[in-house]
């Protein structure tokens, strides 16, 4: 609570997430989602298939958080589970990379 109180404004609204294995898990899980975008971006698929390779996304990073950790759905609403999941989808380093990767089918390594 200390740092919400330091955060948080009128403006700008601060949620604690407790559950730190959940957030580890969204971080960790939502990048395999991130990198299938970049892949679909890659070959052209276009904002349909990203939509889809999101939502299927979602639905398998919940369910494997509550088969492995017995993390509750809930977290995937939070910041830490749809917010960077949508933000690294859309915008995200891992997507672009990997969208360059097809473009340049293979021939380019990761660090290029």
């Amino acid at each position: 609570p200390m740092l919400k109180k330091l955060f948080e404004t009128p403006e700008f609204h601060v949620e604690i997430v407790e559950d730190l294995i959940g957030v580890e898990l969204c971080g960790a899980l939502k990048n395999t989602v991130t990198i299938s975008c970049g892949f679909a971006d890659g070959m052209g698929l276009g904002a349909n298939v990203r939509a889809a390779i999101i939502r299927r996304g979602l639905l398998e990073i919940g369910q494997y958080m509550k088969e492995l950790a017995g993390v509750e759905d809930k977290i995937l609403f939070q910041a830490c589970g749809i917010g960077d999941l949508l933000l690294s989808c859309t915008a995200g380093r891992g997507r672009i990379l990997a969208a360059a990767f097809v473009k340049h089918e293979g021939k380019k390594s990761w660090s290029e």
